[in-house]
């Protein structure tokens, strides 16, 4: 995406946190933690749409690998709906987690409790007019998570370092999910905006339908 739109920073990075929840993140309920699971190995999502503040279009593709009560999620972003091209002046994002596998979900057809709590995300700008917004250097942005981002630095992001702005520092927080794998595809339960009865944020919004979107096993 090569524009000078601007946004707000802390809507803009809210935005981007969100994007591995969107994806599939969640977090912990003991039962299959710390032991090989049927998600190892490597997923690479469908490519998906996104828009930015002001209608620019681009597109999104979110690999994710699982080793026993691990996982790592990285999105990249493309210009193109095959997701072939890819944005090199787009922020790289990537999120290492935890998760467990629970019961099944009464309703959700088939599908199996997948709680996850993401300890850190990564995030790498390559962009000047993002490491300016998110650093709060431009007009009507602060910085976001402490600032200090340095152009193709990759910069830690984490509960404590984010603190000072609650909804992002509950991005952090254990997120409550479901899964359904058919073959070598696997759903993820689709996911309310914050706030809504669905939005994963505790047991009794955990949802129940399944994202019409899915991951291929590679």
């Amino acid at each position: 995406m090569k524009s000078c739109i601007r946004f707000d920073s802390k809507s803009k990075i809210r935005a981007v946190l969100s994007l591995i929840f969107i994806s599939l993140l969640s977090c912990t309920s003991k039962s299959k933690s710390g032991s090989d699971s049927e998600l190892d190995g490597v997923w690479v999502s469908t490519c998906r749409e996104r828009s930015e503040t002001g209608g620019t279009t681009y597109y999104e593709k979110n690999t994710i690998v699982f080793v026993g009560s691990a996982m790592t999620s990285s999105v990249r972003s493309y210009s193109d709906a095959n997701c072939t091209k890819e944005l090199t002046d787009k922020s790289l994002l990537v999120g290492d987690s935890t998760f467990s596998i629970g019961d099944y979900v009464v309703g959700a057809g088939g599908a199996r409790k997948f709680d996850s709590q993401i300890h850190t995300l990564t995030l790498t700008l390559t962009s000047d007019n993002y490491v300016a917004l998110y650093n709060g250097t431009t007009p009507n942005s602060t910085p976001v998570c402490g600032g200090g981002f340095v152009k193709n630095q990759p910069k830690q992001l984490n509960a404590s370092n984010c603190a000072p702005d609650e909804t992002l520092r509950k991005e952090f927080d254990t997120r409550y999910d479901i899964f359904k794998i058919s073959g070598n595809i696997v759903y993820f339960g689709f996911m309310g905006a914050s706030g809504s009865a669905t939005d994963g944020s505790n047991e009794s919004k955990r949802p129940v339908a399944l994202d019409p979107s899915y991951y291929t096993k590679n």
